[in-house]
């Protein structure tokens, strides 16, 4: 399995298992759908990845240190697509 299709489906696990937002879902789905936006990017990408995977609607919290806001991954959403 490729990064795109680890990272549509970890969004979507995400989404149901610790509530990623659908608006974060959605931006990532269109991302993994337009391959050309991430070409030659795979560090990037494996970093979104482990971002989402790393999820957590408390992440800055308390004691969720280690997790990752949806902040955090839009910002790195917006570096794959140039912004």
């Amino acid at each position: 399995m490729g990064l795109l299709d680890q990272l549509r489906e970890t969004a979507r696990s995400q989404h149901d298992a610790a509530g990623l937002p659908a608006w974060l879902v959605e931006d990532i789905l269109a991302l993994c759908a337009a391959p050309s936006l991430t070409e030659g990017r795979t560090e990037l990408l494996g970093l979104l990845l482990r971002q989402v995977e790393e999820f957590d609607s408390y992440a800055g919290a308390g004691c969720f240190g280690d997790s990752v806001s949806a902040a955090t991954i839009e910002g790195t959403l917006n570096r794959l697509r140039g912004h």
